[in-house]
C-alpha cells in the first residue's frame, strides 16, 4: 500500500509539472497581427513589437489620451482584421496619430484650389 501512494503522489506530481509547463508555453506564445500592410506607424511598431496584443494596447493607449470611448469610431470591423471605415484613418491623424507615408489621402481638388487662391 505504501509503494501505490508513493507511486501515486510521483504521477500527480509529473502530471502537474507537465501541466503547468504546456501552459507556461501558451502564455508565451504571441498572437502575430493578421494585417500585412499597415497604415499606422503606431500598430507597425507595437505589431513588430508584440503582435496582436501589443497593437491592441497600443491603441486602446491612444484612445485613452485622444478621449475615444471606442474602437467602433475608426473600425468597422474588429477582431480579427480590424477592418477601418471609410474615414476610419483621417479620424486617426486628426486625433494626431501618424500614418506612414504613402498611405496619407490626397486632398481633394476643391480644397486644394481653394487653398492656393
Amino acid at each position: 500500500m505504501a509503494k501505490f501512494t508513493i507511486l501515486a503522489s510521483i504521477t500527480t506530481i509529473l502530471a502537474t509539472l507537465g501541466l503547468a509547463k504546456l501552459s507556461a508555453n501558451d502564455a508565451l506564445a504571441v498572437n502575430p497581427c493578421v494585417t500585412k500592410e499597415f497604415k499606422t506607424e503606431l500598430a507597425r511598431d507595437a505589431c513588430a513589437k508584440g503582435g496582436q496584443p501589443a497593437a491592441k494596447d497600443a491603441m486602446k493607449a491612444f484612445m485613452k489620451e485622444a478621449k475615444l470611448k471606442s474602437c467602433n469610431a475608426c473600425h468597422s470591423k474588429l477582431a480579427p482584421n480590424y477592418e477601418l471605415k471609410a474615414d476610419g484613418l483621417e479620424q486617426f491623424k486628426k486625433l494626431g496619430g501618424k500614418v506612414i507615408a504613402g498611405n496619407a489621402k490626397a486632398a481633394p481638388a476643391t480644397a486644394a484650389k481653394a487653398a492656393s487662391k
